[in-house]
């Protein structure tokens, strides 16, 4: 889904008043696909912060409520009806939208690359350059960072926790 299949605020209303943050524990798959990829965006934009749940209810039973991956300002673009498999998806299009960035980036073809469903189901980062190859499960990112990077990610996490 994209930005513009996002239902529309009620006329006269401001666009984001509906839009409220997600109550923790809510929606456990959703909190643990959004773990998922603040992991990634900690090891490859530790600058940009994690990204926070917002929800969106609708007030038409036919049309499904919508969830935001929102950046920790709370500047988010898009949405998705189907969080659990989506959120990934949601979190790129906030990413690229917000702070003009492509991410992530595959760094065998420094390409960007897009989410996608792995052999077992789970989603996966795919790139799509040449005959198209999984770069990785959501959420490890990290493993795929050249050695030095991925060896001060870890010293940094060891600090942060002990």
């Amino acid at each position: 889904m994209n930005h513009f299949s996002c239902r529309p605020a009620t006329p006269g209303q401001d666009p984001g008043s509906r839009t409220r943050p997600l109550e923790p524990g809510s929606r456990p798959e959703l909190s643990a696909a959004l773990e998922a990829v603040n992991r990634d965006l900690a090891a490859t934009l530790p600058d940009a912060g994690p990204m926070r749940l917002l929800w969106t209810p609708s007030d038409d039973e036919d049309i499904p409520d919508q969830y935001h991956a929102a950046l920790p300002d709370g500047r988010w673009h898009g949405c998705t009806t189907d969080p659990a498999a989506d959120i990934a998806e949601a979190a790129q299009e906030t990413v690229q939208a917000v702070l003009w960035q492509v991410w992530p980036v595959c760094p065998e073809h420094r390409t960007g690359v897009h989410t996608d469903a792995g052999a077992d189901e789970r989603a996966v980062w795919w790139c799509r350059a040449g005959e198209g190859h999984e770069l990785c499960a959501v959420g490890e990112l990290a493993q795929t960072l050249p050695g030095r990077q991925r060896r001060a990610l870890r010293r940094k996490e060891r600090r942060r926790e002990g």
